[in-house]
């Protein structure tokens, strides 16, 4: 009865918001992309091959995500070689990085959480699993396949603090949710309390660890990486690398230049704004800010540009270079971090960085990352700032001293070789749920522990 209702809520906001839907993909493009994926249209070429396989289908909302999953589709093509895995997501950012992936037979737009669209979805593909990161609790997603006999499973959970409170409020309605994932895989002991406290079934929920550790371990393993001749950065130069900047910090970022660049003639700059909407507009702002601006997009991998030495602030406006670029860091400032405005709370993973062995320098807003920058700064990775002017000082006090950058960065990779193993715990849920043997494609997943289907 609960589903009923909710599917006429949803209904009936859908029908509402059609017209502006259309209108945003027509005026703007920012639906247009994917927009009949969203109601289970997949036209794509892999679907036939795949669905006659029955994947595993993997949703990961955003980009982290979908950057998460090199780990587990390692391990998944190790295990299940004959087993085709498909990634959904629900942004634009995300399916570019999703599409990037090795090991994935294709990837879609997850519908939207109408019940048709998701059915519609379940037959053309067919899938075996659905695995969901993080904890995207949607009630059609999840009840429509476990109606259809597909398993489900939360992997690399988490309830942020925001999240948490708004999800109390509603308790009543996510308890009947959570009876239906066959594991609730969360990153630590509290998000394993909080989603208790949403209603979730005791003997469903377990304690896997934080799957970001071990994508970013796989970090010091990526490939062609640029170079910072490729950029025109001599090797002497301090580079600040300011990581997935939110509106407000990029002016922030430029006045802290201006202050440090007279002290440090060699220094540089390089802005990699978290949206790509927004690279025009931190690009024209570079521009007014009166400083030389050398854009990555005009770079010709291979190719040594020096005259862009002179130009000490470099904009990233490609997308999925961020990881690579903080290997050429002397310090990196992670953005979202500052507070500055509402949206520009809650933080971006400090982890990529670290893998790299580069100090990490964020402000006090960083919520949705806050149990990764405790184990940081605890061991001496991670300096947390309170205003523009004290991350001022902190970046001066940094780059006139390299021996301590150089100690930072090998205290934060230290906290990530401590926290592996994520992974193989994933892995061994998801062998529990599908025995599936390689060259058995089409064997259907089996568990005493199903829920009703009522």
């Amino acid at each position: 009865m609960w589903l009923f209702f909710y599917n006429i809520m949803v209904h009936i906001a859908f029908v509402a918001c059609l017209p502006w839907l259309v209108w945003k993909a027509w005026r703007t493009g920012k639906f247009k992309e994917g927009f009949g994926e969203r109601f289970g249209h997949l036209s794509v070429g892999w679907v036939p091959s795949s669905a006659a396989r029955r994947p595993i289908w993997i949703h990961a909302v955003s980009v982290g995500e979908a950057q998460m999953l090199p780990p587990i589709l390692e391990r998944l093509s190790r295990v299940y070689p004959d087993v085709p895995v498909v990634v959904s997501t629900n942004t634009v950012t995300g399916q570019a990085v999703a599409k990037s992936l090795p090991r994935v037979a294709g990837s879609f737009y997850v519908p939207l959480d109408l019940s048709w669209a998701v059915r519609k979805v379940i037959r053309l593909l067919r899938p075996r699993l659905l695995v969901i990161f993080e904890t995207e609790i949607w009630p059609n997603l999840i009840v429509q396949n476990t109606r259809s006999d597909i398993p489900v499973i939360f992997l690399n959970g988490r309830i942020g603090d925001r999240s948490f409170q708004k999800y109390l409020k509603i308790r009543f309605f996510l308890r009947r949710i959570l009876q239906f994932p066959r594991v609730l895989g969360m990153r630590s002991d509290e998000d394993a309390r909080r989603i208790l406290a949403m209603g979730a079934p005791l003997d469903r929920v377990r304690v896997l660890g934080n799957l970001k550790f071990e994508s970013a371990f796989q970090l010091v393993h990526e490939q062609n990486l640029p170079t910072r001749q490729e950029l025109g950065i001599s090797d002497e130069a301090l580079l600040i690398v300011a990581g997935s900047t939110f509106p407000g910090e990029e002016e922030m970022l430029l006045a802290v230049f201006k202050q440090l660049h007279p002290k440090n003639p060699r220094l540089r700059l390089l802005i990699a704004p978290r949206h790509p909407e927004r690279f025009e507009e931190v690009a024209q702002l570079i521009e007014a800010s009166g400083l030389p601006l050398h854009r990555f997009s005009t770079r010709s991998p291979g190719t040594v540009k020096p005259q862009s030495d002179t130009s000490p602030i470099l904009l990233l406006d490609v997308m999925g270079q961020l990881k690579k670029i903080y290997s050429l860091a002397t310090v990196v400032f992670i953005g979202k971090s500052m507070g500055l405005t509402p949206s520009g709370c809650g933080g971006q993973n400090p982890l990529e960085p670290a893998a790299w062995s580069k100090p990490v320098v964020c402000g006090k807003s960083m919520q949705n990352f806050q149990e990764v920058v405790d184990a940081l700064s605890h061991e001496g990775g991670l300096w947390t700032v309170d205003s523009p002017d004290q991350l001022a000082e902190v970046l001066d006090h940094l780059l006139s001293r390299p021996e301590e950058c150089a100690r930072m960065g090998q205290s934060a990779f230290r906290v990530i070789e401590r926290s592996l193993g994520a992974a193989d715990r994933c892995l061994e849920v998801i062998q529990e749920i599908l025995p599936v043997q390689p060259g058995e494609p089409s064997a259907s997943p089996a568990s005493p522990f199903a829920p009703s289907k009522k």
